[in-house]
């Protein structure tokens, strides 16, 4: 991966949100709530096909949805059945996730691909099914490293920390903040216990710590991070705090970085709601999320919205079931160093992580290109 994040785009996210109608209207629905593919066959489910079951944090969202769209089109080319299920997103807990694992480890399905609410409360069970002869396949957030076979990483997350910063720093440089004006930086994480963001929060204050950012600075974590959750309702009321204390003050918030898919379009969306709001050209909002997700507020001259980032979700999804299938299959080892991974191509893996690629930095020139 490149250390210097560039503003591209990556040709695989074109491809995919081309195919994005296409793919979701070819999936046949089985009675188990999953999807079936073709015909390969392997020990498994009561045709022979081998069972890949996939559980996100949360169901319900377009981040999620999008993964599913890829981890589908694997499974129809691999001919496999694809069983997809997750907690509602205000249930997004361990338990709830557990609860569901539990019922695959009873089916004995022959892989589960799973993104953890909490990396250690989910190991327990991680490792049940490991011990049944299922393999486990963490994706989008990890679990402790014991706790599954292969871990399918979106991004790193010193790309992830650097690609945030420099969106917030690009935005506030522009709008005459740098080494002679100081910003203040919030960010608005999730539970506080998600692997990934917290490793994304760790990258960012290393980079904040550099000469290049340290013009950006988190005066205090206690109020300056805010831990919502997945509660939709809760998300959107600590984000409206948040724009509430924004504006060119020194004791005021010049510059919020959402680091999940709800809390990002949040930001957005309670700048457009709010009934005294903080002067757009004083402060700027950017973050993870799909473009769909952010291309109202992008679009939107008025909202301080000017960029997102991302990966491509169906790309994610798609490289999940690749990963999980040759795992099973035995094509890859947990010791392997690579996997060829259909129309990905072959993509590295190191100290069992595989990552996809390069992060994907979204504003108005480009924000319609995507469809997801």
């Amino acid at each position: 991966m490149k250390k210097k994040l560039l503003q591209r785009i990556i040709t695989a996210t074109l491809t995919g949100a081309i195919m994005l109608a296409g793919m979701a209207g070819c999936s046949k629905t089985d009675t188990s709530g999953g999807t079936q593919g073709g015909n390969n066959s392997t020990t498994g489910g009561k045709d022979g096909k081998m069972v890949i079951a996939m559980l996100p944090k949360f169901k319900g969202e377009n981040y999620f949805d999008a993964c599913k769209v890829g981890a589908q089109e694997a499974a129809d080319e691999l001919g496999i059945t694809l069983l997809y299920d997750g907690p509602p997103q205000d249930q997004a807990t361990n338990q709830k996730q557990v609860d569901i694992l539990e019922g695959w480890i009873a089916q004995k399905v022959d892989a589960i691909i799973v993104s953890p609410n909490d990396p250690t409360a989910i190991a327990p069970t991680l490792k049940k099914a490991q011990e049944a002869g299922i393999k486990v396949v963490t994706f989008d957030a990890d679990a402790q490293k014991d706790a599954r076979d292969l871990f399918v990483n979106q991004i790193t997350a010193d790309a992830a920390g650097k690609g945030l910063v420099e969106a917030a720093a690009r935005e506030l440089k522009a709008k005459g903040y740098g080494p002679n004006k100081k910003a203040n930086l919030a960010l608005v994480s999730g539970s506080g216990t998600d692997a990934n963001q917290t490793a994304w929060e760790a990258a960012i204050e290393k980079y904040l710590a550099t000469d290049e950012y340290n013009f950006m600075v988190i005066k205090n974590r206690e109020t300056d991070v805010y831990y919502p959750g997945t509660d939709e309702t809760k998300v959107n009321v600590e984000c409206g705090t948040l724009i509430s204390r924004m504006g060119p003050g020194e004791d005021q918030i010049q510059a919020a970085i959402g680091l999940s898919s709800m809390t990002t379009p949040a930001l957005g969306a309670q700048y457009q709601s709010a009934s005294q709001k903080p002067d757009a050209s004083a402060i700027t909002l950017t973050g993870l999320a799909t473009p769909n997700a952010l291309k109202t507020y992008i679009k939107d001259d008025d909202n301080p919205m000017n960029s997102g980032m991302l990966w491509n979700c169906m790309d994610l999804g798609y490289l999940a079931v690749q990963v999980a299938y040759q795992l099973k299959n035995g094509d890859i080892t947990t010791e392997s160093t690579s996997v060829t991974a259909g129309r990905l191509g072959t993509k590295d893996i190191v100290d069992r992580e595989c990552v996809l690629g390069d992060a994907l930095i979204f504003d108005k020139t480009n924000v319609d290109n995507f469809n997801y």
